[in-house]
């Protein structure tokens, strides 16, 4: 009777017992053209992984796994008002500046998140920001970037690139 009492006990104290709740945490909102608002939700690493690696392969100047982890309707929109459509432009535009400017990113902080679409459907986004080596006129110079990746199927859909170049502290 007793083992049964302490059974009972256990039963009663593990089903009584909240479990958190399964669905992802709400870190923010988007507006739609209509004004309509809809959550911004956490997601897990994964995606994160995936820009990891797009950038590593950036680094490395690997044109051939840039291609593989473009999706076939890429776009990709620069700080300075740049639009790349489609992987092999974007290739062509990549050559070219890394021969320029032999860019080096370093990725300082990444957040994947999901939300909903004004036509209900799910996206996938990673933004992140950069610390970013050019060399421009033989002077490496420092810039940060703050690039918002939409990801569908481990690929990279589209990105965003905002840039900002720090000047010096007055001394005054």
């Amino acid at each position: 009777m007793k083992k049964l009492l302490i059974l009972l006990s256990i039963f009663m104290i593990a089903t009584s017992c909240e479990t958190p709740e399964s669905s992802s945490q709400v870190i923010g909102y988007s507006v739609a053209t209509d004004g309509e608002r809809t959550d911004i939700l956490a997601v897990s690493e994964d995606i994160g992984s995936v820009w990891a690696t797009y950038i590593d392969a950036h680094n490395s100047r690997d044109l051939e796994a840039i291609r593989a982890l473009d999706a076939v309707d890429f776009s990709a929109f620069g700080p300075a008002g740049e639009v790349v459509e489609g992987t092999d432009a974007h290739i062509e535009f990549l050559t070219e500046w890394f021969d320029m400017n032999n860019p080096k990113w370093t990725i300082l902080w990444s957040i994947s998140n999901r939300g909903e679409n004004s036509e209900g459907e799910t996206d996938e986004y990673v933004t992140a920001g950069h610390q970013v080596t050019l060399s421009v006129d033989g002077n490496d110079i420092t810039v940060y970037q703050v690039i918002d990746a939409s990801i569908s199927d481990g690929k990279i859909v589209s990105f965003n690139v905002f840039q900002q170049e720090r000047g010096q502290a007055s001394a005054e």
